[in-house]
């Protein structure tokens, strides 16, 4: 027994060493800088893992402020009732005032530090940046990051706005309507039942597997709307949950069809405009043929995926004006399929039906990160760098360290 106790010692003094960062105070910062082009890496939402919880020891002793409590009294939680709008720029101001333990922030924070791959975190309250901090080398809130399949959930964005304008009437549509000319004799019969539903849902049945020699394939082939169509199919169309980019290489090539303009047009003309967001400060890659990659090579500003979050907090509404309608956001952000492991699925967004506070979020490989909890007016933005180890998960910190933070639930 006295063994034992001294290695418990001995391990709470080595994580004590450690440490653990304190906040950085969330800057004003130039809204210009022209993004580099993405890896072309696609992949799912990573399984969620169970945290451990950090030692008292683990965070080194610090004075933080005492959070309020008002805050149901204090803020409005009404779309049309907000008293500004972060379109030019963020409202700066703190976790406290904002009803958020500072001290179980840090936690968070300290899982992050630990790690190699985050490279920022933003806290969304009541529509003001509470807290931004960038890790390793990332010192320049302007910088971009690649957003992978958080590119997904945006082309879901821009897949409703058309449903809004009337370009699209119905995701019933099938696919093969669009792109008649690349069906073939050798072309699965199934392929004629699949619709955008099946697309923006993963449940086209198509032969599929993420980081694959299948994927391989299709990215390596000349034309990836014509290999889609003809990738073969494993289940009946709306079956069962696949996760498959080239389902969303073919929303974007459909998009760009019924728009009549490159997406990245569309895109910035009705969703990032209106957002604040201008044309040099984001990027997105295009295929072989001139369409938008609809499933990753994506690259925006952490500021700017938090915006794409608080419009979806706020369901579709900005500043006067109902950027996409609400149907639309609660459709995309509610269980449409089980997944078979983890969160559900519904158009494009990951959805996490808890019961005591729902919350939804896109996610793409790597550690990226917008998510959103309605419930507690919330939205938190991870980015990291998957090239240089494994990535954490960020979904069990932000629920343990960061959601659970909020004193006023």
């Amino acid at each position: 027994m006295r063994k034992l106790l001294i290695c418990l010692l001995c391990i709470s003094l080595l994580i004590t060493a450690c440490g653990m960062p304190s906040a950085v105070t969330p800057t004003p910062v130039s809204a210009t800088n022209t993004p580099p082009a993405p890896t072309l890496i696609a992949s799912p939402m990573p399984p969620a893992i169970t945290l451990a919880s950090p030692t008292a020891t683990a965070v080194p002793p610090t004075t933080f402020p005492t959070p309020r409590t008002d805050c149901k009294q204090r803020y409005s939680t009404s779309p049309t009732e907000r008293d500004y709008w972060p379109t030019s720029e963020w409202r700066v101001s703190s976790l406290a005032e904002h009803c958020l333990d500072p001290e179980k922030v840090e936690h968070a924070v300290w899982y992050f530090e630990k790690g190699i791959t985050a490279r920022s975190l933003l806290i969304i309250r009541h529509g003001e940046l509470v807290y931004e901090k960038y890790f390793r080398s990332i010192q320049k809130p302007d910088r971009t990051a690649n957003i992978r399949s958080v590119t997904k959930s945006v082309l879901s964005a821009l897949v409703g706005i058309a449903m809004d304008e009337g370009r699209l009437d119905s995701l019933d549509h099938k696919v093969i309507e669009y792109f008649p000319e690349y069906v073939y004799p050798r072309t699965d019969p199934r392929m004629a039942e699949v619709t955008l539903r099946h697309l923006l849902t993963m449940s086209s049945g198509f032969n599929w597997a993420e980081h694959s020699p299948i994927q391989t394939r299709w990215m390596n082939s000349s034309n990836w709307v014509e290999a889609a169509i003809n990738l073969g199919f494993v289940e009946q169309p709306g079956t069962g949950f696949t996760y498959c980019t080239a389902n969303t290489q073919l929303l974007s090539a459909i998009l760009t069809k019924v728009t009549g303009e490159p997406l990245r047009d569309y895109a910035q003309r009705y969703l990032f405009t209106p957002l604040g967001i201008p044309a040099n400060r984001w990027y997105w890659g295009v295929d072989d043929h001139g369409y938008a990659i609809g499933g990753f090579a994506m690259n925006l500003r952490p500021r700017d995926m938090a915006r794409i979050g608080y419009l979806y907090l706020n369901q579709g509404y900005w500043d006067g004006q109902q950027i996409i309608s609400p149907e639309w956001i609660q459709e995309s952000t509610r269980s449409q399929l089980h997944a078979g492991w983890g969160p559900d699925y519904g158009y494009l967004w990951w959805v996490h039906p808890r019961s005591d506070l729902p919350s939804f979020e896109a996610a793409g490989s790597g550690g990226q990160t917008i998510y959103v909890v309605p419930g507690l007016d919330l939205v938190v933005v991870i980015t990291s760098d998957a090239d240089v180890g494994n990535p954490e998960d960020p979904g069990p910190i932000i629920y343990e360290w960061i959601m659970k933070a909020v004193t006023d639930r």
